[in-house]
């Protein structure tokens, strides 16, 4: 059996969709799958399914809401999938498949794959871990601890999604990859590596002009929101961009970001697009775009 956390939420059974219970249960179910394996307390799904406006009677519909998703497996001859232990409940990790787990997995193995040189093997393993993001993690729950929660996967997506452009930079794919950075730039504003990613290509492609607009964008974005200048590394780019220094046609892009936002800006890049934003991306947009309503 195989959850589906990565985009809304799924269980399934080979080529069977089991059909889940209400609201309530899908917050609790859901709140159990971002901690596999461990207890969460009664008093997280509380304040996850009510967000800090609980009835009196919560423990009792907490433990409603548990039976119910107990009565769904055992209908569908799952067995039991939901753990009863002090002080809450927990998933039986070992009995199931998590997406989120597997695109973990192929993440961790395409960068063995690119630090050993395979590079082709690597970008297909980024491709496949990218495929398994359906839309926002566990979109259509409306919870905060939900939100918070699924910001690390969120992160390992847009992180994924950078490292297979530096691949793919680094490939000579410049042409290919300038479309689909242009979308990433968009949906995350404040993340210095993807638009550093979009100068190379930009400039590579022979489109210094738009190169260094796209800098001059980001610059002001930042001055206008965070009251906060480029960082060094990118000031760099632009002006070997600036220049036609040859080194922006051999250098790779820089390989980590400094400029990644913690669970506070990721959260206020959420409420400046939405709730879940709009997550659009062509080869990689293919592999990791978030389609709200697919």
């Amino acid at each position: 059996m195989e959850f589906q956390i990565l985009g809304p939420l799924q269980a399934v059974d080979g080529d069977r969709q089991i059909r889940l219970p209400g609201p309530r249960p899908r917050l609790v179910l859901a709140v159990l799958l971002l901690e596999p394996g461990r207890v969460v307390p009664v008093e997280s799904l509380v304040e996850a399914v009510w967000d800090g406006e609980p009835p009196p009677s919560m423990r009792t519909q907490i433990a409603i809401a548990v039976s119910g998703l107990r009565r769904v497996f055992r209908d569908a001859g799952l067995g039991d999938v939901i753990e009863t232990v002090n002080p809450g409940y927990r998933i039986k990790d070992d009995t199931v498949r998590i997406d989120a787990r597997v695109a973990e997995e192929r993440v961790a193995a395409a960068r063995d794959a690119a630090a050993d040189g395979r590079t082709d093997e690597a970008a297909e393993l980024y491709r496949r871990a990218l495929e398994l993001w359906r839309g926002p993690v566990l979109s259509g729950l409306d919870s905060l601890r939900l939100t918070t929660g699924g910001l690390r996967w969120e992160e390992l997506r847009r992180t994924a999604v950078e490292e297979l452009a530096e691949l793919e930079l680094a490939r000579g794919h410049h042409h290919e990859v300038a479309g689909d950075l242009m979308a990433l730039v968009a949906e995350n504003p404040f993340r210095e590596r993807p638009r550093a990613q979009l100068m190379t290509a930009l400039a590579r492609s022979g489109r210094q002009a738009e190169a260094l607009a796209v800098y001059q964008d980001g610059r002001r974005i930042l001055a206008e929101e965070l009251g906060l200048e480029p960082g060094r590394a990118l000031r760099e780019l632009h002006d070997a961009i600036l220049k036609d220094a040859p080194s922006v046609q051999r250098q790779p892009t820089p390989l980590r970001d400094t400029s990644v936002p913690g669970p506070a800006m990721a959260c206020r890049q959420r409420t400046r697009h939405g709730r879940h934003g709009r997550h659009r991306a062509g080869g990689l947009r293919r592999a990791a775009v978030h389609r709200s309503g697919r």
